[in-house]
Formats: C-alpha cells, structure tokens, sequence
C-alpha cells in the first residue's frame, strides 16, 4: 500500500508544526507523507493543484 498523501494548510506555523507531529505520531498506523504545506488560502489551492494530495488538513479561519 502506498503512503497517503497529505498537505497542510493553516497560517500559523506552530499548527502546522503540530500536526506534522500528530501525523508522526500515527505513522505506523497510518502510513503517510507530507506532500506540502502552505500558510495561506491562495497557496493551499495552489498546492492542492499541484500535490496530488489525497487528504487536506486546512485550517478554518485564515486570511486570503
């Protein structure tokens, strides 16, 4: 089975930092990898685009 893979998107860079160590902490239940992170709206579409993610970890309330 191939990993998942995941993009996160929230603008504050301690969340992000958090859920990467949420994911790590599920990694042998949950084989993953991190396609990209982004810290506002416009890039998280961007990255979605490009990254081929199979599941986004956005944020609720950011700006742009």
């Amino acid at each position: 089975m191939s990993p998942i893979r995941v993009v996160i998107v929230d603008d504050e860079q301690p969340a992000r930092n958090r859920l990467r160590e949420l994911l790590e902490d599920c990694r042998s239940d949950l084989p993953h990898a991190v396609a990209g992170e982004a810290a506002n709206g416009v890039q998280g579409l961007q990255l979605v685009a490009a990254a081929d993610a199979d599941v986004v970890l956005v944020d609720i309330h950011m700006p742009r």
